[in-house]
């Protein structure tokens, strides 16, 4: 075993710390109405880091298999989209470990698991959106770093049949909205030049106003308050997943659904409900330079 070998895996361990982690649920902060947490059942998140493949379709089988992908529609997007393709050179043969890895920059692409329970959480909003015809879906994707799922999405919507669907992939960091798109064109390009996704520089704190309201907002850093712009920019019937800082001191994963919208157009408490699912660890939401 060589040093370097040494200092690669222990890099790797390093790194896995910053996504799901067993932190016993705690009260979660009274921004908005909540409902408690619940103990984990088999097959959720906490069953997570044991998915790792040998190939891209393997590993999203084993997240499958493990029920932390519920849906045909969400498997099969995801085993249209390599996640070799967003990966660091350094850490190509770590490219199917189910594990967040360092992009650069003090960021990471999230676990695969991660990334699965997020569009799994997403997936009623948009398919409830997709079968109102009024109703244009849109989906933002902030902090979207490698863009892996903003091309994830994007396959969503294919697979979803919705033709005029869009996502927006927004990241605060220019070199990183520079490589994702360089991802994208090796094998996800044609996403880009029909206008299905978009990846552009942008502050995650203020969103996307411009683009809204959306279907479904991913946040995929942790903030340490709940971005009230966010929230009002989801479109009524609307779904954001974001990691949040609790009154514990550490973070957790919320689903907030959008329940109205107030004729003054400004934040209220009574327009959202906000779920605590699990206990989590990412990388801060930080605010443009």
């Amino acid at each position: 075993v060589t040093l370097m070998t040494l200092v690669v895996v222990f890099s790797v361990i390093l790194v896995a710390a910053i996504s799901v982690s067993p932190i016993p649920p705690q009260p979660p902060p009274s921004i908005v109405r909540t409902q408690p947490a619940k103990a984990a059942a088999a097959g959720t998140p906490c069953r997570a880091w044991m998915c790792s493949g040998e190939s891209n379709r393997a590993l999203i089988n084993n997240l499958s298999k493990g029920g932390i992908i519920k849906s045909s529609e969400v498997k099969q997007a995801l085993l249209s989209v390599d996640r070799a393709n967003y990966i660091a050179p350094l850490w190509t043969e770590s490219a199917y470990d189910d594990a967040p890895l360092s992009i650069g920059h003090g960021q990471t692409i999230s676990a695969p698991h991660m990334h699965s329970a997020a569009m799994e959480e997403l997936l009623p909003a948009i398919k409830a959106a997709a079968n109102n015809k009024d109703t244009p879906v849109r989906i933002l994707d902030v902090g979207s770093g490698s863009g892996y799922l903003s091309v994830a999405f994007g396959r969503l919507l294919g697979v979803l049949g919705i033709t005029g669907g869009k996502v927006y992939g927004i990241d605060v960091v220019p070199e990183l909205v520079d490589t994702s798109l360089q991802n994208v064109k090796k094998q996800d390009g044609e996403l880009l030049s029909s206008g299905k996704v978009s990846i552009r520089l942008g502050d995650g704190w203020r969103g996307l106003p411009s683009e809204g309201p959306f279907t479904a907002i991913h946040v995929g850093a942790g903030a340490d308050t709940l971005p009230k712009d966010l929230c009002n920019q989801l479109a009524k019937g609307g779904r954001m997943v974001i990691p949040v800082e609790t009154n514990a001191g550490y973070q957790s994963f919320y689903r907030i659904d959008r329940v109205g919208v107030s004729s003054d157009g400004n934040f209220h408490e009574n327009d959202f409900v906000m779920k605590e699912l699990f206990p989590v660890r990412y990388v801060p939401l930080v605010h443009e330079r």
